[in-house]
């Protein structure tokens, strides 16, 4: 089976419309939390924000948090993983991306909502975007929807595709499939 990669402008729709079996985010050391991690935070209520001022979690280098969603999301589970400074060469970004996708094959996950792990300025877009792919292939990985600028993952994953010569499939996000509410009684 191939690879499965969807790609998402980061919006609440997109998010509310994403779903897989788990959230891998990668937390560093902005606050508020941006990007992925801030809209996640936003729709869980704030639990990621109470669990980083309560020192519960500080998203530190190698730390991880496992948090339920409760339903709030399009996946039951969100795996935080802490990255102190921003990987600037591809060995230490190669590190990060092996890290939360080996926890996440532990955990059972086959698809992540997720978004590039954050890096320095001695990598460009394109090697990250590379360095993910090869570590969702390695990882047996079977969908991602990952979230940023869409054209822009679109055009680097692609590039990404054809120089390792894998087998992936790129596509926009697909929303999940919403099931009508059921009925219920009508108070007067």
């Amino acid at each position: 089976m191939a690879l499965r990669l969807e790609v998402a402008e980061l919006t609440l729709a997109s998010l509310d419309a994403a779903g897989a079996d788990a959230v891998a985010l990668f937390v560093g050391p902005e606050r508020p939390l941006q990007g992925l991690p801030g809209l996640v935070d936003w729709r869980l209520a704030g639990a990621l924000s109470r669990a980083l001022r309560a020192g519960t979690y500080g998203g530190g280098a190698g730390e991880q948090l496992l948090v339920p969603t409760q339903g709030r999301l399009g996946a039951p589970r969100v795996f935080c993983f802490g990255v102190a400074e921003p990987p600037g060469d591809e060995a230490a970004y190669r590190a990060v991306a092996y890290r939360a996708l080996d926890a996440l094959l532990r955990a059972g996950s086959r698809s992540q909502i997720t978004s590039l792990p954050p890096f320095g300025p001695g990598l460009a877009r394109e090697q990250a975007a590379r360095l993910w792919l090869e570590a969702a292939l390695r990882f047996a990985t079977e969908r991602q929807v990952i979230f940023g600028e869409a054209a822009a993952l679109r055009r680097e994953l692609a590039a990404a595709r054809g120089e390792l010569s894998a087998e992936v499939e790129l596509a926009p996000l697909a929303p999940r499939p919403r099931s009508l509410p059921g009925a219920a009684a009508v108070v007067r």
